[in-house]
């Protein structure tokens, strides 16, 4: 595979043999002129790309009655005929179901009739791929090659926008390994500026959606229908959730320009209120209703912020919890996290370090502690049973993420991270980051 990817290798030389001298062109931005790479050249490299961890993990395949073996560059080009095995190496119990994929992902993009048994709904196909993917590991290099295969030199262009689209579900629900992880971000890196389709706009999406689920990892279950056909939306249609602070401001700055703090926050913090949470017993260790919770996030993403038909206040503390611990970058960053541990009980520290965040993520901060201290009162504890310390143990995740992938080291960090925010829930005084306290504050 290292091999594959030097310009010393065979590869690299085949290509300079079979191609003439590219030409170089250039383009006039508003900064001047920038040389860029012709398309013929740009559709090698990213062919050769890709094939170094072809030749590393791929099958071999054969065709023909003298079972001629087909070359790993052609086995990655668009076909519209079945597989007759995985391309990549996986056990024979997955077999099936790789061969499946495939057939399911052509229907998905419209590169092969559903037939009288197929499902209905083209989202019912795109759920069943993802539960494989998430069912079986191995399953979902294969899921993302099959994709990735089905994209290159596909002559419909239609196509290839709905392979885009089912790449940015994919990339929400399941990572891909380590080891296709670096060709995959390559791979759609070299689509960003392709303006055709919308293909730019696509695959700049689905690289960020990649970012997130390599770090955090897959989804425990797949998305239901609405939420596929919500993720399918989402390149041209931003969301408020699993996004950083500083856009979701931006989203709402036309529309709410008076708004200090997104508009979620207080929207889902009066609802709890408004449904008596501060009387209901283990209000936010208690979790809403899965489908009531999924319903009010689609709702929101669409800009109805709307709790009819929602009674119980464990559904909106639910997804306020979830669009906290969803941010694409923590509540607190994590350039404060060492200090947040180091000064955990100091309440002069602690305080100080809120007020060296940036200023959006003070007042959210701010706002979401004051909204707490409400439920730190002794007589609303009596009624939640959810003193100041299952406070911080339940929303430390969601304000504090700790940067190291040792498990050890999480796990000691955890009770410091629950003593910081004990800290700021006793110590911080919200009123001191707002002009208009009564219009934001409880």
């Amino acid at each position: 595979a290292a091999a594959a990817m030097k310009p010393t290798g065979s590869l690299y030389q085949d290509l300079q043999r079979k191609k003439p001298a590219y030409q170089v062109h250039t383009r006039k931005l508003s900064t001047g002129e920038v040389m860029t790479l012709p398309p013929e050249l740009q559709k090698d490299i990213n062919q050769f790309r890709i094939d170094g961890f072809a030749r590393k993990y791929f099958n071999t395949h054969k065709k023909g009655i003298f079972r001629k073996k087909v070359p790993v560059e052609k086995m990655l080009l668009f076909q519209k005929d079945l597989i007759n095995q995985s391309l990549m190496v996986l056990n024979t119990n997955v077999q099936k179901d790789a061969i499946k994929c495939f057939k399911v992902i052509q229907r998905i993009m419209g590169d092969r009739s559903k037939g009288r048994n197929g499902p209905a709904n083209v989202l019912e196909d795109i759920q069943w791929l993802l539960d494989r993917g998430i069912l079986y590991g191995e399953l979902r290099d294969e899921i993302y090659v099959q994709i990735c295969k089905q994209l290159n030199d596909n002559p419909n262009m239609e196509s290839i926008r709905k392979g885009w689209e089912l790449l940015s579900v994919v990339t929400v629900t399941f990572p891909p390994s380590k080891n296709l992880e670096a060709y995959l971000m390559q791979y759609i890196v070299d689509h960003f500026s392709k303006t055709e389709n919308q293909v730019d706009i696509l695959s700049k999406h689905v690289h960020n959606r990649l970012l997130r689920i390599c770090k955090r990892g897959p989804r425990g279950k797949a998305l239901t229908l609405a939420e596929i056909e919500r993720a399918k939306e989402a390149p041209f249609s931003p969301s408020v959730f699993g996004e950083n602070l500083g856009f979701i401001m931006k989203l709402q700055e036309q529309a709410f320009p008076q708004l200090k703090i997104p508009r979620i926050l207080p929207f889902l913090a009066h609802a709890i209120l408004e449904l008596n949470g501060q009387f209901s017993e283990g209000i936010f260790r208690v979790p809403g209703d899965a489908d009531y919770v999924t319903e009010l996030k689609l709702r929101i993403e669409k800009n109805r912020y709307d709790m009819s038909g929602i009674s119980d206040p464990n559904v909106p503390s639910s997804l306020l919890k979830f669009w906290l611990r969803d941010l694409a970058e923590p509540l607190i960053p994590d350039t404060f996290y060492d200090k947040c541990i180091k000064f955990s009980e100091d309440k002069k520290a602690a305080v100080d370090i809120v007020k060296e965040l940036p200023l959006i993520n003070q007042r959210v901060v701010a706002f979401t502690i004051n909204f707490l201290q409400k439920f730190a009162d002794p007589q609303t504890i009596r009624m939640t049973k959810m003193n100041i310390h299952n406070l911080a143990m339940v929303f430390a995740p969601n304000f504090l993420r700790c940067p190291s992938d040792n498990l050890a080291v999480i796990f000691e960090n955890t009770k410091y991270e629950q003593s910081f925010l004990r800290t700021l829930l006793i110590n911080l005084n919200s009123k001191d980051f707002f002009d208009d306290v009564d219009d934001v504050l409880f």
